[in-house]
């Protein structure tokens, strides 16, 4: 047997062998601790806790485009598009959120990460330390929903939320903010198609191919159908005040 100042061939296989061992169960456990790192590091991930974002724009009274994604603020349900008290939540809320403002995003412990539409569910507060659910609350523009009330996780700030409420939800779900309240619904004249539906959304989702605007103010076979959803159902359909209802 060949031998090199003492040690043995064999020797020296059976030693590098293990070495290698060594440093391959080593390097296994450190690659595994970096991946340790970056899945608990990595944005967007589960975990509570608090991140500051920029505000990109207000979709309305109760989402928000950020620097991180869609968040949909957790705890209220503020009105739909083309329902009354859709303009005045979304304005609300961008008077507080202004594109480019610096917001803070809070996930509580045990709260989902996402809605079912991929949507972040955070509570959202100012630089100035306002919680943008609460001021719509406060205002009657939205109420408290999506809570352990109703069957959804518990957040910590849903007892405040609740006792904030001043506005309330009608039977069919929606939300009724407390300008809405009072708004008088003009009786329907008979015997036309379009007054059986009480808002642009309502018509919209019609499976008895009944047009679907967008209906002008100005075109004489369209006018009554457009002073109907603009200011006959009570829910403004010409939010943007151009003429035009349901678009």
């Amino acid at each position: 047997m060949c031998r090199r100042r003492g040690i043995s061939v064999a020797s020296t296989v059976a030693w590098t062998f293990r070495l290698v061992i060594v440093r391959g169960i080593w390097g296994v456990a450190f690659a595994l601790f970096l991946a340790v790192c970056v899945v608990g590091c990595a944005p967007g991930t589960s975990s509570s806790g608090t991140s500051t974002v920029t505000v990109a724009s207000v979709i309305d009274g109760d989402t928000i485009e950020t620097s991180a994604g869609t968040v949909r603020i957790i705890g209220i349900d503020a009105p739909e598009r083309d329902v009354c008290g859709y303009t005045e939540a979304s304005a609300l809320v961008s008077s507080l959120l202004v594109p480019g403002a610096v917001v803070d995003l809070e996930l509580p412990d045990g709260q989902n990460d996402a809605d079912r539409h991929g949507r972040m569910l955070r509570y959202v507060t100012t630089d100035q330390g306002i919680d943008v659910a609460s001021s719509l609350l406060a205002a009657g523009l939205a109420v408290a929903r999506y809570d352990s009330a109703d069957g959804y996780p518990a957040h910590p700030r849903e007892a405040d939320y609740r006792a904030a409420q001043v506005a309330s939800i009608g039977g069919d779900g929606a939300v009724i903010t407390v300008d809405c309240a009072g708004a008088a619904v003009v009786p329907p004249p008979s015997g036309e198609w379009w007054t059986q539906y009480t808002s642009c959304t309502k018509l919209k989702s019609n499976a008895a191919g009944h047009p679907i605007g967008p209906f002008s103010r100005d075109n004489p076979a369209e006018a009554v159908i457009y002073e109907w959803f603009a200011t006959g159902t009570g829910n403004n359909g010409d939010g943007e005040g151009d003429g035009w209802a349901c678009e």
